[in-house]
């Protein structure tokens, strides 16, 4: 094994434990009380305004990315039930059960796309080199 195939190895062991430090999430039924078109960059986003009741019985309202769909946008509108993922600790931090995929395994999706792709392009590289 040469040191760059160690140092990509160690780079991709250590996401690992950095990614999956994120706290402690509930899940909660919440009420979409008010939904807001943002664009970002090339990317619309939607955001909703939504209204939930913690474990400890705290009344929260916050702000979720909803999931949508390109070109068609999210099928949710106001007063519809959501379910989210709110951070234990600090409750106002919530996700939508998509938003809450992507910041648990999005990281591990990159890093297995990168590794795809680079694979197609390592193994082009190689015949070309030994004249297959």
């Amino acid at each position: 094994m040469n040191m760059k195939s160690i140092f990509l190895t160690l780079l991709f062991l250590s996401s690992f434990s950095v990614f999956s430090q994120q706290g402690e999430y509930r899940k909660a039924n919440g009420i979409i009380k008010k939904i807001e078109k943002k664009r970002s960059g090339k990317t619309m986003k939607e955001m909703a305004t939504v209204s939930f009741t913690t474990q400890q019985g705290d009344t929260i309202e916050t702000i979720v990315e909803l999931e949508r769909l390109p070109f068609l946008g999210s099928f949710k509108s106001v007063g519809d039930e959501i379910t989210i993922n709110y951070n234990k600790e600090n409750p106002a931090l919530a996700k939508t059960d998509v938003g809450n995929f992507i910041s648990k395994y999005g990281m591990y999706i990159l890093i297995i796309l990168g590794i795809i792709f680079s694979a197609g392009t390592y193994i082009k590289a190689r015949k070309k080199q030994f004249g297959e």
